[in-house]
């Protein structure tokens, strides 16, 4: 009879072990999972804004606040490649009054793409830029 118990306890107290481990990778794996759409999202954001708004276009104040804001957040979400290359572009644009977000944009690519998985892509981004009186002539 007291086996019988032991038993019991013994299945009870395993199967409860066995719901504490399981909900805890459960939840480290959701919070992984949120954090890779974080991370995915806003790299999708900020590369979007360096190719449409900022990369060869004339900045204006708008388009230079845009930019600070976007290295800002590619040094919080991005690769340590990326974190450099921001640093690079930085003391480029600060030392030469020059700088070339292409390195940039293609790590950015490359990265969103593995995450996605996607193909390696290693040529540069392309580049076509319409004034608005060259499209009243289309």
């Amino acid at each position: 009879m007291f086996m019988e118990y032991v038993q019991i306890i013994v299945t009870i107290v395993l199967a409860v072990i066995g719901w504490i481990i399981a909900h805890r990778f459960t939840n480290f794996r959701e919070i992984a999972q949120k954090r890779r759409e974080l991370t995915t999202k806003v790299l999708i954001d900020s590369y979007y804004v360096l190719t449409n708004d900022i990369a060869q276009r004339e900045l204006t104040d708008e388009r230079t606040s845009k930019l600070e804001f976007t290295l800002s957040q590619i040094q919080l979400f991005g690769t340590e490649e990326q974190v450099d290359l921001v640093w690079e572009f930085i003391q480029n644009r600060v030392n030469r009054n020059e700088a070339s977000l292409d390195p940039l944009i293609k790590s950015l690519r490359n990265s969103l793409r593995e995450d996605l998985n996607l193909s390696r892509i290693d040529s540069n981004v392309s580049w076509i830029r319409h004034k608005k009186e060259d499209l009243d002539s289309i």
